[in-house]
């Protein structure tokens, strides 16, 4: 069994050390078969670690699954939404013509 306290602590030595990539594996890891995303808060990691190295889709992408998960008590991932609202994919869209 995977002490999972553990990796929390280890992520966020990785963050710290700003190493958000391998944190995401961390992250990504321990979201593996977490349906919920232990109530949002994992989605909300995965969404600072995507965006401190500068994939703001995929952060947009995971604050939204956060809040998906727990509307109510995300909000960091609240925040960070609307700070990333202006992300799109309008500059790639291709026109249906």
């Amino acid at each position: 069994m995977y002490n999972f306290n553990y990796f929390e602590r280890r992520a966020k030595e990785l963050i710290a050390d700003g190493n958000a990539a391998d944190a995401i594996k961390i992250y990504l890891f321990m979201a593996d078969g977490d349906q919920s995303l232990d109530g949002g808060y994992l989605g909300e990691r995965l969404g600072l670690c995507y965006e401190k190295i500068g994939d703001l889709h995929a952060a947009k992408y995971w604050y939204g699954r956060a809040i998906e998960e727990n509307p109510g008590l995300r909000l960091i991932a609240i925040n960070a939404r609307e700070r990333l609202s202006q992300i799109s994919v309008d500059s790639i869209q291709v026109s249906a013509e």
